[in-house]
């Protein structure tokens, strides 16, 4: 019964992980979302956690994110050369410094993208690699503050 409850426990929070990419139509997308997922496990759950709610007052949180929602470059930038300082999210202040991910790719980082932009109730479509070359690229004003 216990090995029941536990394939059962796992099976279930495997479809909620899906939940938001089981959404998405368009098949790139999904493509994209799907291997983002797996990039997203793998580099930044261990902080914002698998369903993006980050870490109490410690690291924010992706999901319903103000800060994320506002500026895709931003943040495809933050994944890429990480943010040390203060930052306002949702209302709270945080400033715990995030790592940058310098060996991941523009498509590793499009994947990412995608997957945080149309999971957990958003539906920001595509992130492709040409967008992540030209947030990368842009490197003057306001840029992760």
């Amino acid at each position: 019964m216990a090995v029941l409850l536990a394939g059962y426990a796992c099976n279930d929070r495997k479809q909620t992980q899906n939940a938001g990419i089981n959404e998405i139509k368009d098949l790139k997308t999904k493509q994209y979302a799907i291997q983002g997922q797996q990039l997203y496990l793998q580099y930044c759950s261990n902080c914002h956690q698998e369903d993006g709610s980050g870490l109490a007052r410690l690291i924010p949180p992706l999901k319903g994110a103000d800060y994320m929602l506002t500026d895709i470059g931003r943040t495809i930038r933050l994944i890429k050369h990480g943010i040390t300082g203060e930052i306002l999210v949702n209302g709270i202040t945080y400033n715990q410094p995030m790592p940058g991910n310098q060996h991941l790719t523009s498509i590793e980082i499009a994947q990412i993208s995608t997957y945080i932009y149309n999971v957990w109730g958003n539906q920001k479509g595509l992130i492709g690699t040409e967008q992540v070359k030209d947030a990368l690229k842009n490197t003057s004003g306001p840029d992760l503050q």
